[in-house]
C-alpha cells in the first residue's frame, strides 16, 4: 500500500447507485449512472483489484501521482491493481459511467495494463447498449441468493472483456475491412428477401449510414447493389455451373423463375446501354 493514499474501492457520493460488500465473490463493486466528478471528485486511491470504467458520455480527467489525462467517452478505462489514481472533471458537463471492480487482473491479456498503470480504449458508441446490458446482468446476479453467483459472474466477466475488445477493434476498423465484410455477407446471403435491415444489423449501422456507406463504395444504394450481385451470381450458376433458370432461381431465393428471367434480361439491357455509352 502506498503511504498516505486511500485504499479503495471508494464509495460514490450519497444517493448515487452502487453495489458492494460481498467479500466471497470475484466482483467487489458496481457503480452506474450519472456522476459529477467536479463537485465530488474521486480521491487518489489504490485498489487491490482491477477497475473497469466505461465512460458512456462526457469527459473525465484521470490523475495519477505523475500524470493527468483527459478521457472523453465513449471510452473504456482499465486500471491495474496497485495503480494510484483519482478522477475529476473540468466542467459540470453530464458524465455517465459504468463501473466494475473485479478481483485480480483481466482475463484477456490485451486488457491488462502494465503493473501500476492504466489503459484507455476508444469504443464504438453502438457497442454501449451491450455493455450496459451486461452491467445490468451483473447487478441482477449479485441480488440473487444461491450458490451459482460466483460462476455466473466469472462468465459475465469474460463476456464484458470480449465486448470491450470487439467494441475497441471495430472502432478502428477501416472502411476497406468493413466493405470486405459487407461483400462477404452478401455473397453468403443472396437468397434472403430483406437484405437492407439484415445488413444494418450485421454491420451495426443505421439505415442512413448504410446508404451513405454503399454510395461511397459503389454509387448505388445497398438494395440495388445486392440485386446486382444476386443477378451476377445467377448468371454464373447458369452459364458456368450449368443450372437451369428454375434451379438457379430456387437456389437464390427467387419466388418464381420468371422473376429471375426478368432480372437477367434487365441486367443484360443495362450492360448493353453502358457499353454504348462507353463507345
Amino acid at each position: 500500500m502506498v503511504k498516505g493514499v486511500l485504499e479503495g474501492p471508494l464509495s460514490p457520493p450519497p444517493g448515487r447507485p452502487s453495489w458492494g460488500g460481498r467479500r466471497d465473490l470475484p466482483l467487489i463493486y458496481l457503480g452506474w449512472g450519472g456522476r459529477d466528478f467536479q463537485q465530488a471528485p474521486l480521491a487518489l486511491h489504490c485498489d487491490r483489484a482491477t477497475n473497469y470504467y466505461i465512460v458512456l458520455r462526457g469527459e473525465i480527467i484521470v490523475t495519477t501521482a505523475e500524470t493527468r489525462r483527459t478521457v472523453r467517452g465513449p471510452t473504456a478505462l482499465l486500471v491495474d491493481p496497485g495503480c494510484v489514481f483519482g478522477l475529476t472533471q473540468s466542467s459540470r458537463e453530464k458524465v455517465d459511467v459504468l463501473v466494475w471492480v473485479w478481483k485480480g487482473r483481466p482475463i484477456a491479456e490485451e486488457l491488462r495494463p502494465d503493473a501500476g498503470t492504466y489503459i484507455t480504449l476508444s469504443l464504438q458508441r453502438r457497442s454501449l447498449d451491450s455493455l450496459s446490458e451486461l452491467h445490468l446482468r451483473c447487478r441482477n446476479e449479485v441480488a440473487r441468493a444461491d450458490s451459482y453467483i460466483a460462476q455466473t459472474l466469472g462468465a459475465l466477466r469474460k463476456l464484458i472483456e470480449v465486448e470491450i475488445l470487439r467494441a475497441s477493434r471495430i472502432a478502428h476498423a477501416t472502411d476497406d475491412f468493413r466493405w470486405k465484410l459487407a461483400n462477404s455477407w452478401i455473397m453468403n446471403n443472396l437468397s434472403i428477401h430483406a437484405p437492407v435491415p439484415a445488413l444494418c444489423d450485421y454491420l451495426r449501422m443505421s439505415p442512413s449510414t448504410l446508404h451513405r456507406f454503399f454510395r461511397q463504395h459503389t454509387e448505388m444504394p445497398p438494395g440495388a447493389y445486392f440485386r446486382e450481385l444476386k443477378t451476377k451470381e445467377a448468371r454464373r450458376l447458369i452459364e458456368e455451373e450449368g443450372l437451369q433458370v428454375k434451379a438457379a432461381a430456387y437456389h437464390l431465393g427467387y419466388r418464381h423463375a420468371n422473376e429471375l428471367s426478368r432480372a437477367l434480361a434487365g441486367h443484360s439491357a443495362s450492360g448493353e446501354n453502358a457499353h454504348k455509352k462507353v463507345r
